[in-house]
């Protein structure tokens, strides 16, 4: 890990790589499926929120707190549980942290594209 930064915006290496036992290429792997399978995961819960489908709102937050979770993109799953909890107490003044979301999500999938370039051997 001495090779990687501690972390990048949105992003704690260190917490992530713990969690996964220090396996950088398998990291840069779950980074890559994140890109493939979430990046619209913000804009999907957006117009959910629009549209007033709780429903929905709380499954795609469900999913994307869980993935950012374990991926440690922690600005965007501090978000996410701040939606979490106000979805469960049926509080749906969530429009600032959706709103946040959407910057959170630039900042990581530009952190994304410069860990997928950090060495992996």
């Amino acid at each position: 890990m001495s090779d990687w930064p501690n972390s990048l915006p949105g992003l704690d290496l260190t917490k992530a790589l713990t969690q996964l036992g220090g396996k950088k290429t398998l990291f840069v792997r779950l980074l890559g499926m994140f890109e493939a399978g979430h990046t619209e995961d913000v804009n999907k819960l957006k117009a959910a929120f629009d549209a007033q489908d709780w429903t929905a709102v709380h499954e795609i937050n469900h999913a994307l707190k869980g993935v950012t979770g374990n991926l440690a993109a922690n600005d965007l799953y501090d978000l996410c549980v701040k939606i979490d909890a106000k979805v469960k107490e049926e509080n749906h003044d969530i429009e600032p942290e959706v709103n946040g979301m959407i910057e959170a999500m630039g900042v990581l999938l530009n952190s994304i594209t410069e860990a997928k370039e950090l060495p992996t051997d």
